[in-house]
């Protein structure tokens, strides 16, 4: 079968004279299939629900759906059209509306614990913000994280994101040139389902800690879930010690559950961070919490703000998803979908004698070819990283989209048919055959 990209090659070369590295997200270059036959980036033309097609005239049946945000289908109807009806009004005003009641109470129907809310634009924004409130209420300034997760692109989150796992350490592994050292002293960074090693940081640096940021399950390495009670061990350090715990719900928001990864592991953080599948896709991000947390943000305390923040175009789409979701079982359907598809791969692979794992949910998964499932970032060393480059190839000249990072997951949406769901696992057929 024939599949090239000459277009989008094109376009690439001419992006690389106006834009650094060609694109204008680092995630976009697809560096490690490169050497073995595709370019360095695709163009997409258009999109429209389970499909996406390049300029070059591929289809494809998309399983990255921009990183997860799509969660109903790309150009889905119900929100196209309120959409437009309300950017004809206008879109922005740097004053109130009252489309930013209705999308909080709609939020917080969802997720209780989100008792008051701020409206943002990215994710990055919705972590990045909530760091600022944990410091204001707590007057403490460090901050813990985890390694392999990831919280957005700013400076005191950017520490053993996606390091080599060598450098892995006592110390935060810088993952970008232009951080101050400064910052390295404000970040201690604990392993993921460590039970003793998060209790002994905490029970001796407490009183300098503000918060414990965490993405409830790992969306940024391979969907790595907590194990279980370490959500709720978590809460209660958290408790113990006087630290705000934060989730960074960003991928798994809306997306597990209606009400997150919190709905299924029981478990209330004192602040919750979402974007992505909240506006299907628009710009659009919520951080928020208890109540006396939240009360911190107010003039002459803690700072928030924004120009394109609760813009009306961006809350519309938010509303009209999250009332999709609210009347209709749209993650009952993408469960359905899912579970079908993961038992599928599974049989694939198990005939072909390959040694792998699945793991995740039906909404959001990886395929990692190893014996053993991980249970922290540093389980993913054991990975055969390059034979899911050649997966990753194969599967697109086969019509379907994955992301060829192993590390990202495969997502689902409502718009996925059983139609879809048949030529993807004759796809990972023919993927399979030809894998070594």
């Amino acid at each position: 079968m024939m599949y090239q990209h000459k277009k989008s090659d094109k376009l690439f070369r001419e992006a690389l004279k106006y834009l650094p590295a060609g694109v204008s997200s680092n995630a976009r270059l697809w560096q490690s299939t490169c050497p073995v036959g595709m370019p360095c980036s695709i163009y997409i033309a258009r999109a429209k629900g389970s499909h996406i097609w390049d300029v070059d005239g591929h289809k494809y049946i998309d399983y990255r759906l921009g990183f997860g945000p799509v969660i109903l289908g790309h150009s889905y109807e119900a929100v196209r059209k309120e959409l437009h009806r309300e950017e004809r009004k206008g879109s922005v005003y740097a004053l109130n509306t009252e489309k930013e009641i209705i999308a909080a109470k709609l939020i917080r129907r969802f997720v209780p614990s989100m008792q008051l809310m701020r409206f943002a634009n990215s994710g990055t924004e919705a972590t990045m913000h909530s760091l600022r409130v944990a410091r204001g209420f707590t007057k403490k300034e460090k901050i813990v994280k985890f390694e392999g997760h990831y919280h957005g692109a700013y400076d005191y989150m950017l520490f053993s994101t996606d390091a080599k796992f060598d450098a892995l350490g006592r110390k935060p592994v810088f993952m970008s040139e232009g951080i101050p050292k400064a910052m390295q002293k404000l970040v201690h960074v604990a392993r993921w389902n460590d039970f003793h090693g998060i209790e002994k940081l905490l029970r001796k640096r407490h009183e300098e800690i503000a918060a414990i940021i965490c993405e409830p399950v790992m969306g940024n390495a391979g969907v790595i879930p907590p194990k279980p009670g370490f959500l709720k061990h978590l809460r209660q350090l958290c408790d113990k010690y006087n630290v705000v715990l934060i989730f960074d719900e960003v991928k798994t928001g809306f997306r597990l559950a209606n009400g997150g990864a919190q709905e299924i592991f029981h478990v209330k953080p004192d602040i919750t961070t979402f974007s992505k599948s909240m506006g299907n896709g628009y710009p659009v991000a919520v951080f928020g919490g208890k109540k006396e947390i939240m009360q911190e943000i107010g003039p002459k305390k803690v700072v928030h703000g924004g120009t394109f923040s609760s813009n009306p175009v961006s809350l519309t789409a938010t509303i009209a998803t999250l009332r999709e979701l609210q009347r209709k079982s749209v993650i009952a359907s993408m469960q359905h979908y899912g579970k079908q598809l993961i038992n599928g791969i599974v049989d694939v692979f198990a005939e072909r004698n390959v040694d792998f794992v699945i793991q995740g949910y039906a909404t959001m998964f990886q395929l990692f070819f190893t014996k053993k499932r991980a249970w922290e970032y540093r389980d993913i060393k054991h990975a055969n990283l390059m034979l899911f480059s050649k997966l990753h190839l194969e599967l697109l000249r086969h019509g379907i989209m994955v992301d060829e990072d192993n590390e990202e997951p495969l997502f689902t949406c409502y718009s996925h048919s059983k139609e879809d769901l048949e030529k993807t696992l004759e796809a990972f057929k023919h993927a399979a055959l030809r894998l070594k």
